[in-house]
């Protein structure tokens, strides 16, 4: 999941930042949806990088299975996809609609899919499972240490974290939303990149305040908790566009418009998931590695 993250949020950066330098206008169709799949592609090699360096620092520099993880993390998130879009696309041949992608672009994307960003996501991994790995600061105990009982669950705080991100994106996700939905061109990239930095800055933030306060209570399973701490923004996006398709796109008719809605919206929020939570691990992270390794332990 994480270097499924890295993937993605490398591309809505690198995208974004072309697009605000205006190497991509909006007006050409076509060309910023192409440039994310490009994107995306390349950057395979940071994410089987990431990940197996990561696996490696799990299991303490042990680099055996590093192809199994380069295949899980290239057929992960590109996996779900291609079902969302199959099934989406079921619905639109069923109901004889011209909005359906062509048989022929499935194929040429699965080729793509496994010709150009599987190798590249084996040749990062390569380069992961070559990398030294991460080293522990200090030792850690072979017994586990029990967990005092909390006085709120985790679950909640990690539920209610979410709503920090959100109110960074807010304003810009209707505006997102209308170039999406309603047809409007979407100009603003240099003012998007800055919400983008921001949501990144506010990601990384809430997870760490998080992780130390699971760390002050003596709960030390923090890594699910710092990648959904962060991650649960998706939760409140999705809610989001439920609440954009009931009041903003009364033009949507029937079932089939608004399931087509929720599945593209669904694969969206993922997405958002998968780069948001990267961000709430890493530094988490990074910030129990270096609170640790400041740490005098007899």
């Amino acid at each position: 999941m994480v270097g499924d993250g890295i993937q993605i949020l490398g591309m809505a950066v690198v995208t974004i930042l072309f697009a605000a330098l205006g190497f991509m206008s909006p007006a050409s169709r076509g060309t910023l949806l192409t440039g994310m799949l490009f994107f995306y592609m390349i950057l395979g090699i940071l994410a089987g990088y990431v990940a197996v360096r990561m696996w490696r620092t799990i299991f303490s520099g042990d680099h055996k299975g590093w192809v199994s993880v380069c295949w899980k993390v290239s057929c992960f998130f590109p996996g779900i996809a291609f079902l969302i879009l199959f099934v989406l696309n079921f619905l639109l041949w069923g109901s004889d609609s011209t909005g359906a992608i062509p048989f022929l672009l499935f194929v040429i994307l699965i080729l793509l899919w496994f010709c150009i960003s599987v190798p590249l996501t084996l040749v990062g991994g390569y380069f992961g499972a070559k990398a030294p790995h991460i080293e522990y600061p200090v030792r850690t105990n072979q017994i586990p240490r029990e967990i005092p009982p909390q006085k709120y669950p985790s679950w909640l705080l990690v539920l209610g974290a979410g709503t920090l991100p959100f109110g960074t994106l807010f304003i810009e996700l209707f505006f997102i939303m209308s170039s999406i939905w309603m047809g409007r061109v979407y100009y603003v990239f240099g003012f998007l990149f800055i919400v983008l930095i921001l949501l990144v800055v506010v990601c990384a933030e809430v997870s760490l305040v998080l992780t130390y306060m699971h760390l002050c209570v003596e709960d030390y399973k923090w890594w699910w908790k710092s990648f959904f701490a962060s991650g649960s923004v998706a939760l409140y996006i999705f809610l989001y566009s439920i609440n954009y398709l009931v009041f903003d796109l009364k033009s949507l008719s029937g079932p089939v418009s608004a399931t087509l809605y929720l599945g593209y919206s669904l694969f969206m929020v993922l997405a958002i998931m998968l780069a948001t939570g990267t961000v709430g691990f890493l530094s988490s992270f990074w910030f129990v590695h270096y609170l640790f390794s400041s740490v005098k332990l007899d």
